[in-house]
């Protein structure tokens, strides 16, 4: 993957990818993913016990959506009022995570 300068990656919560790698994106997409089941699993009670206003059956990948243009990968909240603050912070806090690993883990 192509580097990228610091500021161009900390100026945006919400982006998990800048590259023209088909197969590195889809990797970070899946690995946020799976960090996405994580936040639900430990919010299981807001997803399934009815407070969330919709089914007993909710999924947090519902309120995301993903959005691909000229090499830049990034989530975006469906309706952002849909979900509690605190979910909204892990979420983008996973992103920031997985960030940070592309720019100083990648080997």
């Amino acid at each position: 993957m192509k580097q990228v300068s610091l500021i161009s990656w900390m100026s945006f919560n919400n982006i998990l990818y800048i590259g023209d790698e088909a197969r590195d994106c889809r990797q970070i997409i899946e690995k946020f993913n799976c960090r996405l089941l994580e936040i639900e699993k430990n919010n299981a009670g807001w997803f399934s016990n009815g407070s969330n206003k919709k089914s007993t059956c909710d999924k947090l990948q519902h309120y995301i959506q993903y959005h691909f243009e000229g090499g830049i990968a990034v989530f975006k909240f469906k309706n952002a009022d849909d979900l509690p603050e605190f979910i909204r912070k892990e979420c983008l806090t996973a992103c920031r995570s997985i960030a940070f690993e592309q720019m100083f883990c990648a080997s």
